[in-house]
């Protein structure tokens, strides 16, 4: 992935979890307060672990794994624990991909829908309008070796608490 690519994500995604594209490369552990939010989103980018949440599972999240270190605050079973008095389902975790845009794309994220054999995927990913990216379970291997094969590469891996929400 490109520095020029990576750089037009981060701040595709820094606005979704209401951080600054810097937060998201600081290797540290960081959680925002989202009002707007019912549950969490959890993203591990390159050593970083951001999560956006709503504010008293934000809060529960800091006592929990807020001091924890990117990879520790990232496993399932201590984010499960950490919000579990809110009765929020745990989604994931997922590879969340990105592909190469076309020269003219608009710079805007473009879902590819999951589970596609490799040449709708290698289509998919061509005619996007935006940056294509896809998120596929880490549990299906062989659909992430379809997308690695399609030109898409990781950008980060995502766990989604109670609502599942993507920019």
């Amino acid at each position: 992935m490109t520095p020029a690519l990576l750089a037009r994500l981060d701040a595709l995604w820094a606005a979704h979890l209401h951080c600054q594209p810097a937060d998201l490369r600081s290797q540290n552990t960081l959680i925002f307060d989202d009002p707007n939010r019912t549950g969490a989103i959890v993203c591990l980018l390159s050593g970083t672990c951001v999560i956006a949440a709503a504010p008293l599972a934000a809060a529960a999240l800091r006592l929990s794994v807020g001091t924890r270190t990117p990879a520790q605050a990232f496993e399932p079973g201590r984010l499960r624990e950490a919000v579990a008095g809110f009765n929020l389902a745990l989604f994931g975790p997922n590879a969340v991909l990105a592909a190469t845009p076309k020269a003219e794309a608009r710079n805007q994220i473009c879902w590819v829908e999951s589970g596609l054999p490799g040449d709708q995927l290698q289509q998919a990913a061509t005619v996007a309008d935006g940056i294509p990216m896809i998120s596929i379970p880490m549990r299906l291997r062989l659909d992430r070796l379809a997308a690695d094969q399609c030109g898409f590469r990781l950008y980060a891996a995502v766990i989604h608490l109670g609502e599942v929400t993507y920019p």
